[in-house]
C-alpha cells in the first residue's frame, strides 16, 4: 500500500508568506509602534496615590493626590504582539529574489540532462525567491523559507520522480514539450540553539556535483552524480558544528527524490559529517540509510576529498557507493570521479574530470576537460567542454563537443 502525506497546508503557508511579506515590506515586524493593542487593552489601571498628611481636611478625597497610573495590560500585552515580539522565534517575510540563465549547446546526448542535441537548448531558467534566517540588524534568529522553480530541458530531470505520478511536480502536466517545470525546493529554515534545520522540499546534501548550473564546473554531468545520488528529499535535515569543528548533518526524508509524497513506503535516515582535516584538506562523508522509496531498501554514501595542492591548484577526489533492493537497479553502483582545477586568475579556471562508475558489472569511463570563463569577474560565466566516454565491454567509443552560458540576476 502506498501511503501519501499531504503537504499542502506547508504550501499555502510559504505562499502565503511571500504574498504577504511584498504588501507589508515598509512595515518591519517586532516594531512596537505598529503593534500598539487597541485602547480597550489599557484600560485596566492601577492608581498610586500618596496620602498629604498636611492636609486640614481629614477626608481622603482631599487628601490623596493621583502620582500617575501604571497600565496593567499595556501595549504589550497579546497574542498578535507575542507571536511577533516573542524572542524564542519570530518569522523573516522580507523577499529577496535571485536566479540565472543557462543556455547551451551539445552535439552529442548522453542522457545525463543533455538529452537535445544539435540545437540551441534553455536548460535553467532559475528562479529563487527566499529570506533569512537572521535578522539584519541584529543577530536574532527568525524563522525564513525559500522556494526555486525552474523551467527548460533540465526541468523534467529535475522534477521529483521519486514520488507517484501525478503528485507535485512529477508527470502532472508540467512538462512543455522537451522542457518543463520543476520545483526541486520549497522549504522553511531556521536555528534552534546551535542547530541550523531545514524543513520541507529541499536538494540532497550527498556528493560533489549539484543540479544548479553555477555551482558546478563543467557543463555536463558525471555518470555518478546522475545515476547514484538523489537529486532532491522532503523530510527534515539539521547541522550543527562540534567542539572539534566538525559540522554533522542528520536528518530524514521520504526516500529518494520525493516531493510532498511518499513512494513505495520510503522512509530513510540521512547522516553525515565534515571536517577539515588541514588548511588545505577537507573531508565531507554523507549517507543515506532505510528504505530509499523508488530505489528500495539499502544504503549509500559519498565520500568527498577536497585538497588545495597549490595556491591555484586544486583536487576533489570523490567516491560513491550504492547497495540497495531494487528491481529497477538490482547491483550495486560504485563510482570514483577525480577533478584537478587550475585557477589562471580571477576571469579564466581550466578543468580536467576522470571518472569510473560501475552499475552491476558494467564499468562506464568518461574524461572531460573544460574551462570556465568569467570576464569581468562578473555575473556571466561560460563553460566550454569536450568529453569522451567509452565502455571496454561494448567496445564503445563516443566524443562529444559542449558550451554553455550563464547569466545570473
Amino acid at each position: 500500500m502506498r501511503h501519501k502525506i499531504n503537504f499542502s497546508l506547508l504550501l499555502s503557508l510559504v505562499t502565503w508568506l511571500a504574498i504577504f511579506s511584498v504588501q507589508t515590506s515598509a512595515q518591519e515586524l517586532g516594531d512596537v509602534d505598529n503593534l500598539e493593542q487597541p485602547d480597550w487593552l489599557h484600560s485596566v489601571t492601577l492608581k498610586l496615590e500618596n496620602t498629604d498628611s498636611d492636609s486640614a481636611d481629614d477626608t481622603v478625597e482631599s487628601s490623596t493626590k493621583v502620582m500617575g497610573e501604571r497600565e496593567i495590560l499595556g501595549e504589550r500585552f497579546g497574542l498578535w504582539y507575542r507571536w511577533q515580539n516573542r524572542e524564542r522565534r519570530s518569522w523573516n517575510l522580507q523577499p529577496k529574489f535571485s536566479g540565472w540563465t543557462s543556455v547551451g549547446y551539445h552535439d552529442q546526448n548522453n542522457g545525463l540532462f543533455n538529452n537535445h542535441a544539435h540545437g540551441i537548448n534553455l536548460h535553467q531558467l532559475w528562479m529563487t525567491i527566499e529570506s533569512s534566517s537572521v535578522k539584519e540588524g541584529d543577530d536574532q534568529s527568525v524563522i525564513g523559507y525559500r522556494m526555486d522553480v525552474v523551467y527548460g530541458t533540465d526541468g523534467p530531470d529535475t522534477q521529483a520522480f521519486g514520488n507517484p505520478p501525478g503528485n507535485w511536480d512529477y508527470q502532472n502536466n508540467w512538462e512543455n514539450g522537451k522542457n518543463g517545470w520543476a520545483m526541486p525546493q520549497l522549504y522553511l529554515h531556521g536555528d534552534l540553539g546551535k542547530i541550523r534545520y531545514k524543513l520541507g522540499h529541499f536538494f540532497t546534501p550527498v556528493g560533489y556535483e549539484t543540479v544548479t548550473a553555477p555551482n558546478n564546473f563543467f557543463y555536463s554531468h558525471a555518470q555518478t552524480m546522475f545515476n547514484s545520488e538523489p537529486f532532491t528529499h522532503t523530510g527534515v535535515l539539521t547541522e550543527f558544528q562540534t567542539n572539534q569543528d566538525a559540522t554533522v548533518y542528520l536528518g530524514w526524508s521520504l526516500g529518494w527524490d520525493s516531493g510532498f509524497a511518499q513512494s513505495e513506503n520510503g522512509n530513510n535516515g540521512i547522516a553525515g559529517v565534515a571536517k577539515n582535516l588541514t588548511e588545505d584538506i577537507a573531508l565531507t562523508y554523507m549517507s543515506t540509510f532505510g528504505n530509499l522509496g523508488w530505489r528500495g531498501e539499502g544504503y549509500s554514501h559519498s565520500i568527498v576529498l577536497d585538497m588545495a595542492l597549490t595556491e591555484n591548484l586544486s583536487y576533489v577526489l570523490q567516491s560513491d557507493y550504492v547497495n540497495t533492493s531494487s528491481l529497477v537497479d538490482t547491483g550495486d553502483d560504485i563510482g570514483l570521479n577525480n577533478y584537478l582545477i587550475y585557477r589562471i586568475d580571477d576571469c579564466l579556471s581550466l578543468g580536467a574530470r576522470l571518472e569510473w562508475w560501475r552499475d552491476n558489472s558494467v564499468s562506464k569511463n568518461s574524461f572531460t576537460v573544460g574551462a570556465n570563463w568569467r570576464p569581468g569577474k562578473g555575473l556571466f560565466l561560460l563553460r566550454p567542454e569536450v568529453r569522451t566516454d567509452w565502455i571496454p565491454a561494448d567496445d564503445y567509443s563516443e566524443t562529444a563537443f559542449g558550451v554553455d552560458a550563464i547569466v545570473e540576476f
